[in-house]
């Protein structure tokens, strides 16, 4: 029979082979929809869950959906290619039962990876809502944290306080013990005294030396004084030198740059600014009066400045 009638089998393959093609294209165009970042199979989800907490979810469900439209399209154009390749041999209509079969198959792993979707869009939630917890533990502990090292400073201050009170207390006892003894010697010396005039004049020495190393401790107390206050003028002498070393060559480049014949007023107008700014308005301007030049005033007015300020700091 299919011998007798050549044309109605090659119709009805073509037709067949037709109305197949559309059914595989409908079937796997509509069987892989977007995915997400969790509709990974599940072999792929353990080396993807790093990239997944790192990557945004938008671009790693880009790639995922082109993952699965690029398998889509290979599977469809394999099995078209057998298709044709079926055509061409002539035995398409005994592979019908075996493309059904196929079919059938590809539902099943359809509809097991559609299980294994929602297991991989679970995890993905759980370690996404582990992954919440965890921040927020994080941000808890940094709070904790800020405030124990807050404790700690204000126990360190309160310790360090603590220690330089005993430290007084210490020295006003021992002192209190001095005076103790001393106040014991008075009265020994008074005692003696009264015995006669050898006791009398020891009694005028012990307190003549005592005076002394009362003086002797209240000059060393000054002199340490001044020996700072000293010192500390001579960083600050140092430094205000420095400071008119710089003016003064600022003022040198100045005189060597400006006009010999315009450039004298405006030049003695900035030295005046300058000068009030080391706060010798006054004086400063009536030695700034140019004797042999605009560069002798400025060098004189300088100087009355440096003078004034090292006696100024000199302790009175």
């Amino acid at each position: 029979m299919r011998t007798a009638q050549p044309g109605g089998a090659g119709a009805r393959t073509a037709g067949l082979v037709g109305w197949l093609g559309f059914f595989l294209f409908c079937f796997f165009s509509s069987s892989h929809p977007r995915r997400t970042p969790a509709q990974a199979p599940r072999w792929k989800m353990a080396g993807k869950l790093e990239s997944l907490r790192m990557e945004p979810p938008e671009v790693v469900e880009e790639a995922e959906e082109a993952e699965g439209q690029t398998k889509s399209l290979k599977m469809t154009e394999d099995l078209l290619a057998m298709v044709k390749k079926l055509q061409k041999e002539g035995s398409l209509e005994p592979q019908i039962e075996d493309l059904i079969n196929r079919i059938n198959e590809l539902q099943q792993a359809k509809k097991k990876s559609s299980e294994e979707l929602g297991e991989a869009q679970a995890l993905w939630e759980t370690l996404h809502r582990e992954l919440d917890s965890l921040n927020e533990e994080k941000v808890h502990l940094e709070e904790v944290l800020n405030k124990k090292q807050e404790a700690l400073s204000i126990l360190q201050l309160y310790c360090q306080r603590k220690e330089s009170g005993a430290h007084r207390k210490n020295m006003l006892q021992d002192c209190t013990e001095q005076i103790s003894i001393h106040n014991s010697q008075v009265a020994e010396n008074c005692r003696q005294r009264k015995l006669g005039l050898h006791v009398e004049e020891q009694l005028e020495n012990l307190m003549g030396q005592h005076k002394e190393l009362w003086e002797f401790h209240m000059l060393k107390q000054r002199l340490a004084w001044e020996i700072r206050a000293l010192q500390s003028s001579r960083e600050q002498l140092l430094t205000e030198e420095s400071r008119a070393l710089a003016k003064l060559e600022d003022v040198e480049r100045r005189l060597s740059s400006a006009p010999e014949a315009g450039g004298v007023q405006a030049v003695d107008d900035g030295l005046k600014a300058e000068l009030e700014e080391f706060g010798g308005q006054g004086p400063a301007q009536a030695h700034c009066a140019p004797k042999h030049g605009a560069c002798e005033g400025a060098c004189d007015c300088l100087l009355w400045v440096q003078d004034k300020e090292m006696v100024d700091c000199l302790p009175g």
